[in-house]
């Protein structure tokens, strides 16, 4: 194994991780005995004391198959947890988690016992009984949609049977086999269910319904995502309407409903006490005529979803998929909102006290309290804006969705057009010591100089790439390297006829996914954070992060930092000084 150069093997090994992740959105929430609540967010396994305070946040990091929580199941005396990548039992101790068991690779909403076994509902794995050495898929029947019919939210014990719900309808299992049983034209896609004696209770995107025998009655009520028992009356947490219950047939809402929970995800009860949460965050009771508290919001990023880094001094800033820019600096987090900054953001750019931000409608310049907007409009190619790169002469390499430009002063400088380049999609942009610009695109890497028509293209074609679509480019002195989406790294070196090729590995790099941070070059993949000395196809993956899919990597001080698709990972003391 290749430890990257000027990284000391102690702190590969031990340093470890703290992650910061989004808690508000809210996917499922359990009273725990002695007052704390137990809840399941997209970012993570939270314990909050009974005034909302966080005690505990724990994701794959501390032993969860994944760190999105998909849902919590108590089954006897265990506590099932599923997430996005299986199942776990845990035991709690405090803010300590223990995790005993796992079951599953694919998403858990619910766990049941039925008839002395274990049920497992699985997002496109459908319905798995769980044993001691594996689990066996059930079979189905009935139904014109396979794929749908696998995607089960949520399973139920009533009238004796075992019900489904799938995104196909709703189920009964028979001698070994789930077979299609009717609810009402519309009601296609069960999001929610509940057992209670002989009644089974349905909520659906179309609505609210039971079964009893063969008979169904609708009540309507909407979106349904989750059903429960409180205070005696079967309450459903619904998609833009809140919570409801039924009251001698009809629907109302729930007397001293938390406020401002409209898209509501979870509800549940149990000995008086009951929380409830959704996209808005969590709201909680301590015993049945208290009044609901709503949990104070944790700080984190905008979003689990964190597409791009850049170190400006002590401060980090953080851009995401879709939630805009924050900075966190010293363990606070800002976020940074303008008119003139759109919330898609695919790149970061620091020189000196500015911050260039590349996003999906055009590009940002943050100077201190001066912001300005770039787009097609000011010469731009194209208003989404892939790539940055600084040049050695102090102006900016920007791709575009339509080939890239140089911006100093004046009018943008076009590459591509001008020099027939078949270059439409520059997802990374660099110049190399020589003054050589290069490109990647979705059809291979160009280099050439702006002011030139002659640029050579490297491809599959030519030999010098395994795929054409190459997502980030790192350069270190004359030498180049090229990330691709499915072909790993390849490192170029000039030579006097022309260049040559080493393949380093394969891999799916992110866009932008490719730097040297001291002496390692880091390739931020799809499956997790690969660490090499750029000379070798042998690399080192670092582990216990809180999702497989990073995005990028940067340092300040002696802690790096990776993102994720999950969170934001520190680990400080990482390099040893």
């Amino acid at each position: 194994m290749v430890v990257a150069v000027g990284v000391a093997r102690a702190s590969l090994a031990s340093a470890a991780p703290t992650v910061q992740t989004d808690l508000s959105e809210v996917r499922a929430c359990h009273p725990l005995d002695g007052g704390d609540f137990l809840v399941g967010t997209g970012g993570g396994l939270v314990r909050f004391n009974a005034r909302g305070a966080v005690r505990a946040v724990w994701t794959a990091v501390d032993g969860l198959p994944g760190t999105r929580i998909d849902g919590i199941s108590a089954v006897g005396d265990a506590l099932w947890i599923g997430t996005e990548a299986g199942a776990a039992v845990v035991t709690l101790d405090g803010t300590k988690l223990a995790v005993t068991r796992t079951a599953e690779t694919k998403s858990v909403r619910e766990v049941v016992a039925f008839d002395g076994a274990l049920y497992a509902a699985t997002w496109e794995g459908g319905v798995r009984k769980l044993g001691a050495r594996g689990s066996t898929e059930l079979r189905w029947k009935g139904g014109n949609n396979p794929a749908a019919r696998a995607r089960v939210s949520s399973l139920a014990v009533a009238d004796g049977a075992l019900w489904a719900g799938t995104a196909n309808g709703l189920y009964r299992l028979a001698n070994g086999t789930f077979e299609l049983t009717s609810i009402e034209a519309g009601a296609n896609e069960v999001a929610a269910l509940y057992g209670d004696g002989a009644t089974l209770w349905i909520g659906t995107t179309a609505g609210l319904y039971t079964r009893e025998g063969a008979q169904v009655r609708g009540y309507g009520g909407g979106d349904v995502r989750h059903l429960a028992k409180v205070d005696g009356a079967i309450v459903a947490a619904t998609f833009g309407g809140g919570l409801v219950r039924i009251d001698r047939g009809r629907l109302i809402d729930v007397a001293r409903a938390p406020k401002g929970l409209a898209m509501a995800q979870s509800i549940t009860e149990r000995g008086g006490a009951a929380c409830a949460g959704g996209l808005e965050g969590l709201w909680l009771r301590a015993k049945a005529d208290a009044p609901w508290v709503a949990a104070a919001p944790a700080a984190g990023p905008p979003t689990n979803d964190v597409s791009a880094l850049a170190a400006a001094g002590d401060k980090l800033w953080v851009g995401t998929f879709d939630h805009g820019l924050a900075s966190y600096e010293q363990g606070v987090w800002k976020k940074f909102e303008h008119a003139k900054l759109d919330r898609r953001i695919n790149a970061l750019l620091v020189d000196g006290a500015k911050l260039w931000v590349a996003t999906a409608a055009g590009l940002t310049v943050i100077d201190g309290t001066n912001v300005r907007q770039l787009t097609k409009a000011d010469g731009l190619p194209a208003r989404g804006i892939l790539s940055l790169a600084k040049l050695r002469d102090g102006r900016i390499l920007v791709g575009t969705s339509a080939g890239a430009a140089i911006v100093g002063e004046g009018r943008p400088l076009h590459i591509g057009a001008k020099q027939n380049l078949e270059a439409k999609n520059v997802w990374a942009v660099a110049e190399d010591a020589d003054g050589w610009i290069w490109l990647g695109t979705t059809t291979g890497l160009f280099r050439g100089k702006a002011d030139d028509t002659a640029w050579t293209r490297y491809s599959v074609a030519t030999g010098h790439l395994r795929d054409d679509w190459v997502m980030a480019i790192a350069t270190r002195d004359r030498s180049i390297w090229v990330g691709t989406y499915k072909g790993g790294v390849t490192r170029f070196d000039p030579t006097d006829a022309g260049v040559t090729t080493t393949p380093l590995g394969d891999g799916w790099i992110n866009p932008g996914g490719l730097r040297f941070l001291g002496d390692a070059l880091f390739a931020t993949t799809m499956e997790g954070v690969r660490i090499g000395d750029g000379t070798s196809a042998t690399w080192q993956t670092l582990d216990r992060m809180p999702g497989k899919d990073t995005t990028a990597a940067a340092r300040i001080g002696d802690t790096l930092f990776i993102s994720t698709r999950r969170g934001l990972v520190s680990r400080p003391g990482y390099w040893t000084r």
